[in-house]
């Protein structure tokens, strides 16, 4: 059945409260006084609700000089080792499956046909194995290295950020513009927050994409209060991208700025956004975009206070590594861009995946973008389970397309090759969805059907690995949040995060097949509001998930079944896919998370208690706070 609850409209009360603002720690409409688009900064941090008690770290202060200009550079380091980790691991298993293949037909179990026809066949489905089995094991070693060199050598690639922070921008005067984005989601309070910039020489203009005629009034009262340009467009042609190049590659908006800032709709920018975004232009002349740092707040049920957590863990981490040692990209919202690097890369790309197209574009045109951790803004994790599942088909469709237009780009790319790597690793998976459900169904029905003995193919080493690499992806959760927290509520929340994610196999699946069958991608937009969950929405909206575990029972059992005698049997094939089964299932339990709702001063001080701890390590926050004038 077809979900429809992302045209509901949001109720009045809520709707209202969001465009005015009301909440006590957003600013409302008397903190801020606006004189030609431009807006007075308000005092404070919008973390700090007034009491700033962050730590103020530990990095030492740099000599204060102000830096040359210079080219930003990365280092192959980095993918050098990983790529030697796993090539001595897949040496390893290869050596093992060359051996047993040249080594007879021992792999094929006795007292069955040995006909040449039944060995190549069988032949095949270990290769097909080996080759998948050795793809897991190259994502599985990325991740356990990036999180366990971020934390090892964090404390060193922070050093190489302090010439920037001291980089004296007190004297730019260059045109910045807050270019804001919405459509059907405008949140007033937010973006009067992101307005309330330290630096002087600003101006604010609405891109307005809405159909609601609710959230274009709201648009419209917004402008008329607080003196704001709105754009509107005759159509939605190109999504989010076409929306931004129908403004800024305009001849009007080319002659109103030399930076832009793009802001989603639930984006919150710190005071100091553009003055330490400035920093890194100055400091680099092939810097063509700065990407900040992110927290998650406003978590008001259930649903998102158990998740947001891993929000706040990935962005410092993974997006460091990728600064120093892989592809940085601009991830769609509290970035700012250099006009000339925009113009040269030809706009934004009409594509979903628009953020990661453009970087790639100024890539290619000789810029860089630099990850900016000492900035941290303000986002909103999904409200509920459908939003997050409905983001997560609009990242599959946008990398599937990405992948279809972009990867000769890529190949033909100036780009250095470990940036190329690092790209492929982290874009392609999503969309191999279709290839893994192919490796499931192939180990269930070819394998006991020919009566391979996998036993005598695979060494029992290669479980510890394997094992390793599955839980990978969790391991920077772990570390930052396994002894800040008590540990039931981190079991808790692992448990959950294997049943989130692997709960996205059926959506990933149906979005990489269909798009592979010629569906064009489709910019969602993620719903901002929750309402509440019933038993018959979740079991309509879940029949796919339930539907797809039930298949893959069915075909464990009766595999198993004319498995028999061949090592294979209908509890043992059951098992190899329980935690595929068990997640289709399950899944539905997410829905009702966010039923349990959360008082405004009740989620806002556990989310500036869950912001004070990420915040702690991150020395370069604390170490600007701490020399800010």
């Amino acid at each position: 059945m077809k979900d429809k609850r992302g045209s509901k409209k949001e109720p009045k009360a809520a709707f209202a409260e969001r465009q005015q603002g009301n909440n006590n720690s957003r600013p409302t409409d008397s903190n801020i006084q606006s004189t030609d688009n431009t807006i007075e900064p308000t005092a404070g941090d919008p973390l700090s609700n007034g009491n700033d008690t962050r730590s103020n770290g530990n990095v030492p202060r740099a000599n204060g000089a102000k830096p040359e200009k210079s080219a930003m550079k990365k280092s192959p380091v980095f993918y050098v080792i990983m790529l030697f980790v796993w090539s001595a691991l897949a040496a390893g298993f290869w050596y093992q499956i060359i051996t047993t293949a040249l080594g007879g037909r021992g792999f094929i179990l006795a007292g069955e046909d040995l006909s040449d026809a039944r060995y190549y066949a069988a032949l095949t489905v270990i290769i097909l194995n080996g080759v998948f089995i050795s793809y897991f094991w190259l994502n599985g070693v990325k991740d356990f290295i990036y999180v366990v060199w971020y934390y090892v050598f964090r404390g060193a690639m922070y050093k190489r950020y302090l010439p920037v922070l001291d980089t004296d921008v007190s004297g730019a005067n260059d045109r910045v513009l807050l270019v804001y984005c919405t459509c059907n989601d405008f949140d007033g309070s937010s973006l009067i927050k992101s307005m309330g910039q330290s630096y002087g020489n600003f101006q604010t203009v609405i891109l307005d994409d809405s159909s609601d005629p609710d959230y274009k009034a709201a648009v419209d009262k917004f402008s008329a209060e607080h003196g704001v340009r709105v754009v509107r467009r005759a159509d939605r042609k190109g999504f989010k991208a076409g929306n931004i190049n129908n403004f800024l590659l305009s001849e009007e908006g080319k002659n109103m700025y030399d930076y832009a800032v793009i802001l989603d709709s639930d984006e919150i920018l710190p005071p100091d956004f553009i003055t330490s975004c400035l920093k890194y232009f100055y400091s680099f002349e092939n810097v063509g975009i700065v990407q900040a740092s992110h927290v998650s707040t406003r978590n008001g049920n259930f649903f998102m206070r158990l998740f947001h957590i891993g929000v706040n863990a990935h962005w410092p981490t993974y997006q460091t590594m990728k600064h120093f040692y892989g592809f940085s990209t601009m991830l769609g919202h509290g970035a700012m861009i250099k006009r000339e690097c925009y113009e040269k890369a030809g706009g934004f790309p009409p594509l979903v995946a628009e953020d990661l197209c453009l970087s790639i574009a100024a890539r290619n045109a000789g810029y860089y973008v630099a990850f900016a951790p000492n900035i941290v803004c303000e986002e909103e994790y999904p409200v509920d389970y459908v939003a997050f599942k409905k983001r997560h088909s609009k990242w599959t469709q946008g990398n599937l397309e990405f992948i279809k237009r972009f990867t000769g780009k890529i190949f033909r790319s100036p780009m250095k090759w470990y940036e190329k790597l690092d790209i492929v690793l982290f874009t392609y998976n999503l969309p191999l969805t279709a290839v893994f459900a192919f490796f499931i169904l192939m180990n269930l029905t070819a394998a006991p059907l020919i009566h391979v003995n996998l036993h005598a193919v695979y060494p029992l080493w290669m479980v510890i690995p394997t094992v390793v690499f599955f839980f990978s992806p969790m391991l920077n959760d772990f570390i930052r949040w396994a002894f800040c927290q008590n540990p039931l509520r981190t079991l808790a929340y692992s448990v959950c995060v294997i049943l989130l994610y692997g709960s996205m196999l059926t959506t990933s699946l149906i979005s990489a097949l269909l798009g592979m069958l010629g569906k064009k991608a489709t910019f969602i937009v993620t719903p901002k509001t929750s309402e509440k969950m019933t038993l018959g929405f979740a079991l309509r909206f879940q029949w796919k998930e339930f539907a797809l575990s039930s298949a893959l029972l069915c075909v464990a059992i009766v595999s198993g079944y004319f498995g028999a005698g061949a090592g294979f049997t209908p509890l043992a094939s059951v098992f190899s896919v329980i935690l595929i089964i068990a997640t289709g299932y399950l899944s539905i339990i997410l829905l009702f998370f966010s039923n349990r709702k959360y008082a405004p001063a009740d989620f806002e001080a556990y989310d500036r208690k869950t912001t004070l701890k990420t915040l702690k390590y991150n020395k370069l926050f604390n170490y600007e706070k701490a020399n800010r004038p």
